[in-house]
């Protein structure tokens, strides 16, 4: 059977490589580059990679980037109707991503009932290295063995779940004012202003300087925030530019008025690796 596997970001697909070389599984991962859960979906006026691609450009500050998950899984879908793919299969955890992925999935694979499977490892318990049992946040944590345990729950999506879940996508895309989707539990995606995270920032700010990769770790951490470490530092960023922060290229502290400013651009990781 030629089945695809599809995850969201790089870090996942090496998991899963990783554990498939281990048994010689042949069978190919399809990488969903983009996180959705972060910037715009819908656009009147430009195409929806170009939207995207527009969008991690400001973020980044680079002059190109692109953004081409859509036209992949158009071919993906073409390789389903004609027999060259028998069935995908999505691995997905609670992470805000991974689930406006699925839903994604879902309004562009609609078409496919009956091929569409689905991994899904949230709130279930596995067993990590050291044989302690813990609840995996996202698909690029599960440990090697846990992968291959975790492929033995591949289901079929139901009819209902398609019914029920497959025009949240329409929902998503109608919130125009939306910058931020959260996730509330049970498959439930809440939109969120694309400044929704600024307070989190300025609070774990102080008045001396703190490395950047410090208080974007933090958080990350502490406030269970699902963007990457990238957008967090795009946001510093505007809030430099509104006089709440300053900044420098490796550090970060409170606004003083008639202090030094200054917000350098940061060489920052590749947005597809985010979520």
């Amino acid at each position: 059977m030629n089945r695809v596997h599809i995850v969201v970001g790089d870090h996942a697909a090496a998991t899963l490589q990783t554990a498939f070389d281990s048994i010689e599984n042949s069978e190919s991962i399809f990488v969903v580059k983009d996180v959705f859960n972060v910037g715009p979906l819908r656009s009147e006026e430009l195409p929806f990679s170009l939207l995207r691609a527009g969008f991690w450009q400001e973020v980044t500050g680079t002059e190109q980037v692109e953004v081409n998950d859509l036209e992949r899984l158009m071919e993906l879908s073409t390789q389903l109707t004609n027999a060259g793919v028998d069935e995908v299969c999505f691995w997905m955890s609670g992470i805000p991503a991974e689930l406006c992925t699925y839903f994604w999935l879902l309004h562009f694979l609609k078409k496919h009932l009956g091929k569409f499977y689905i991994i899904n490892i949230s709130g279930l318990p596995f067993i990590d290295d050291e044989g302690k049992l813990f609840y995996p946040e996202g698909i690029a944590s599960l440990p090697q063995r846990q992968v291959l345990k975790a492929l033995k729950l591949a289901r079929m999506v139901t009819p209902s779940e398609w019914e029920t879940d497959g025009d949240e996508w329409k929902r998503l895309t109608g919130e125009p004012e939306t910058g931020i989707r959260i996730s509330t539990g049970s498959k439930q995606i809440v939109g969120k202003p694309i400044d929704f995270y600024d307070k989190h920032l300025v609070d774990l700010a102080g008045t001396n300087n703190q490395k950047i990769a410090k208080l974007v770790g933090n958080a990350i951490q502490k406030h269970k925030i699902f963007t990457g470490d990238t957008f967090l530092i795009w946001r510093l960023q505007q809030l430099a530019a509104a006089q709440k922060l300053s900044l420098n290229k490796d550090s970060v502290k409170l606004y003083v008025a008639g202090a030094a400013e200054g917000a350098d651009l940061f060489q920052t990781d590749n947005p597809e690796e985010n979520g």
